[in-house]
């Protein structure tokens, strides 16, 4: 069996892991009760509307999405996995939290952007506390946000407060998510990133 074809499967296997995972059977299952719940109470016709509207809506978003993925997944490609454990790893520390703070901070468009990239990098090597620090600096220190509807609902004072007020809370979360329990997940990818790193160091010509 060629290196490729054991590729091909463990990537197969992968994919069909992530549609069947625990998350997705959950969620089904919420779909499912929800959906018995609105038939019991308000009738086939109301679950026949709320389908429609799910069409509408997949139909709006979709387009959307498939552009987050397909730029997250350039990103990913474009930007070497060494740069990303070098300013983004477990090893880049405070430096790496402050990248992922300005970047979530000046990050615009909404979670369909955002969301694929920030899984794409942890994917690559990114920290969980560098991801973190993303997420929570993109949802309070957006410059978009303040610009589009803080400053002009708000005012420039009360935004400013809010503003200086929030700049510890990605920090603050990054610390504390390193404090937390890794999931297997995320032993599993550590594991990849170090022996990918020892392989680099042993070879020439990537530190060349």
């Amino acid at each position: 069996m060629t290196v490729e074809t054991k590729s091909f499967r463990r990537d197969r296997l992968d994919l069909r892991a992530a549609l069947f995972d625990k998350s997705v059977l959950v969620l089904a299952a919420l779909a499912a009760i929800s959906g018995i719940l609105c038939w019991w109470i308000a009738g086939a016709d109301a679950v026949l509307a709320s389908m429609e509207d799910d069409v509408f809506m997949f139909q709006a978003l979709a387009p959307k999405m498939a552009i987050a993925f397909f730029v997250a997944a350039l990103v990913t490609a474009l930007v070497p996995r060494a740069f990303i454990a070098k300013w983004l790893g477990e090893k880049a520390g405070f430096k790496g939290v402050a990248l992922a703070t300005g970047v979530g901070a000046v990050t615009p468009g909404g979670p369909m952007i955002s969301f694929p990239l920030v899984a794409s990098l942890s994917k690559a090597g990114a920290a969980r506390s560098t991801v973190i620090a993303y997420l929570i600096s993109w949802e309070t220190l957006g410059f978009q946000r303040i610009m589009i509807w803080e400053i002009p609902l708000l005012g420039v004072e009360y935004t400013l407060m809010r503003f200086i007020a929030s700049i510890p809370l990605p920090f603050v979360a990054a610390m504390v998510a390193d404090y937390l329990p890794r999931n297997e997940e995320e032993k599993r990818l550590a594991a990849l990133a170090e022996a990918k790193d020892e392989e680099g160091g042993k070879d020439p010509q990537a530190r060349s």
